[in-house]
């Protein structure tokens, strides 16, 4: 009976030391590392074409970005070497990729204002658009050797006309930038600058398709290089300002050529 008792006391306090030296090795305030989420910020577009007749008068579905196997996880993807890849724990994306880049792409649309309604699956549900632009992430990772990070980012989008399912605009990317801080913020950050770089020509691209559909041009007459690219705030304004040209049918403004 006395051993049974003298075993009561000693597991509780077997359990106790344990704790203690737990609490010694980590630090009395020790904390469990918490699991952080991460979302892209879009970028502000930094130019467009000044001769742009944007909105253009089309509906445009953005579908849900399909995302290769390996990356269409929340857990952010990182790799050490070109054979090994790994899922974070602690480091997470506030939804699923696809979403993610969805919304992203959705943004950037709506804010260059290129067309008149841009929506996603939902809100083509009962009706059909003029187009759909689609996309596919084909890797989105971090890169980290213990002392070397960078941020890589591969995609492809391409916008469909759907009376004949005409691919009208095609973009294929694979990008990789360094970062210089080990915090994860900094490579979601470089996603998201590598992201609205791209975008950034993207819209220009599809702004000059459909200016020259508009205007009833090839693009031998028109050319991208010789459009004036100023920032997206004087757009509008330099609307107003433009010098009529004998040169076929469109007009120039003046200033420097983009290179």
């Amino acid at each position: 009976m006395a051993q049974n008792n003298a075993r009561k006391y000693v597991l509780p306090l077997s359990i106790a030391l344990v704790c203690s030296g737990c609490a010694q090795i980590l630090g009395g305030n020790a904390e469990l590392p918490q699991r952080r989420f991460y979302d892209f910020g879009t970028e502000v577009v930094q130019g467009g074409l000044a001769q742009s007749e944007r909105p253009y008068a089309v509906q445009v579905q953005v579908k849900t970005f399909d995302v290769q196997r390996a990356y269409n996880r929340t857990e952010i993807v990182f790799r050490r070497d070109r054979y090994e890849l790994h899922r974070d724990p602690l480091h997470s994306w506030i939804t699923r990729p696809g979403d993610l880049f969805t919304d992203a792409v959705q943004q950037y649309l709506r804010q260059a204002n290129l067309f008149t309604y841009v929506g996603g699956d939902r809100d083509f549900y009962d009706r059909r658009p003029d187009y759909v632009l689609s996309g596919v992430v084909k890797a989105v990772e971090r890169f980290d050797s213990g002392d070397v990070w960078a941020s890589h980012l591969a995609m492809s989008m391409e916008l469909v006309r759907q009376e004949d399912a005409l691919v009208v605009w095609q973009k294929d990317f694979d990008e990789e930038r360094q970062v210089f801080f080990p915090k994860m913020k900094h490579t979601v950050a470089a996603f998201s600058q590598i992201l609205g770089q791209q975008m950034e020509t993207s819209m220009r691209e599809i702004d000059f398709l459909f200016l020259n559909m508009q205007r009833g041009n090839s693009t031998e007459e028109l050319t991208i290089d010789s459009l004036q690219v100023v920032p997206t705030s004087s757009v509008e304004d330099l609307k107003d300002n433009r010098l009529e040209t004998d040169e076929e049918d469109y007009e120039l403004i003046p200033g420097k050529i983009a290179q």
